[in-house]
């Protein structure tokens, strides 16, 4: 019985479709990062158990791999990264490369100085190799972790002091967003008027009090001497109708009064003109005034709504809506 030619087809189709997925996922499994470090850390113990066994060669090859950062399979983590080094020191002295092994020694304490090998897995030769690699660089390692410490000062002063410039920064704008600039024009017209007006514009408030009290009282003597003028010069137009003889005395002191009068009413305009030539004199187009300025709060409130909807279909329904304000 033969089986007809397109289901076969069709199953070796469907069957290479399957080999292809297969395949896509062991590569996708095999590429995810926990995979290489599952492959290294594999790696790392066949080098150990090469360097067990006494293949020097192929432990330093494949330990060298493992710390090669271009190598597909190279150690990632700093534990990890210290145990090879180890290794490798260990296989080097193992294999009479000395100068080789003090090399890697030095390098495995300048990037972790607090490492301690595992002595069951180094021989006795490495781990007394580490301890005068220890001894050997003491000072340079001091110098270096002297240097860590330093550096380790240095960015966290950096960043209070970018922390306490932010700070700043944020009180500075707060104040100008606090504060309110308004500027008053002055005019020349106002300086002309008396009393003080100009002054007080010109915000010279000292001579502006000091004008306003001497003209005021300059005005005052003035009206007081012309009202007794008035009052005198009434006295005597009666006693003349009397035919009394103290109407000359009355005349005499109108007299005076009017002059009087006139002496204050010229020391204001004396005044009033000084102080006009002062204020020009001093004139300021515009004064600068820094008011305080009350920053608005923020607050965030919701409010639900409900609100009808006709479908394309024609259909009527509701919409529930939430609206915010801030």
């Amino acid at each position: 019985m033969r089986i007809p030619t397109e289901p076969r087809r069709r199953t070796a189709a469907l069957r290479s479709c399957r080999a292809v997925v297969a395949a896509a996922g062991v590569a996708l499994v095999l590429s995810s990062p926990r995979a290489v470090r599952a492959d290294a850390a594999s790696d790392l113990e066949k080098a150990h158990g090469a360097y067990v066994a006494h293949k020097y060669d192929e432990a330093e090859t494949r330990l060298r791999a493992l710390l090669d950062p271009a190598s597909p399979t190279a150690l990632k983590d700093a534990d990890g990264i210290a145990d090879a080094r180890m290794y490798l020191a260990a296989v080097l002295l193992a294999a009479g490369k000395q100068a080789e092994a003090h090399a890697v020694l030095d390098r495995l304490l300048v990037d972790k100085p607090e490492y301690q090998p595992d002595p069951l897995r180094v021989s006795l030769q490495a781990t007394d190799a580490l301890v005068d690699a220890r001894v050997r660089s003491r000072e340079s390692l001091g110098r270096l972790q002297a240097e860590r410490v330093r550096q380790a000062q240095e960015e966290k002063a950096k960043a209070e002091a970018e922390r306490q410039k932010a700070a700043l920064r944020l009180q500075m704008l707060e104040r100008l967003a606090g504060q309110e600039r308004v500027i008053e024009q002055h005019s020349r017209w106002t300086a002309v008027l008396p009393f003080g007006v100009g002054q007080f514009q010109n915000g010279q408030e000292t001579a502006a009090w000091l004008l306003l009290s001497a003209e005021s009282l300059l005005v005052l003597g003035s009206i007081a001497g012309g009202a007794f003028m008035l009052y005198d010069e009434g006295q005597a137009d009666d006693a003349l109708k009397r035919h009394d003889p103290t109407a000359s005395a009355y005349n005499s002191r109108a007299q005076e009064a009017a002059y009087v009068g006139d002496a204050f009413a010229a020391g204001f305009a004396l005044v009033a003109a000084a102080g006009i030539v002062h204020a020009q004199l001093t004139f300021v187009p515009e004064r600068t005034e820094i008011r305080r300025r009350e920053l608005p709060s923020l607050s965030l409130s919701f409010t639900p709504s409900i609100e009808p909807a006709v479908s394309r279909e024609g259909g009527v329904g509701a919409v529930l809506g939430l609206h915010g304000r801030f």
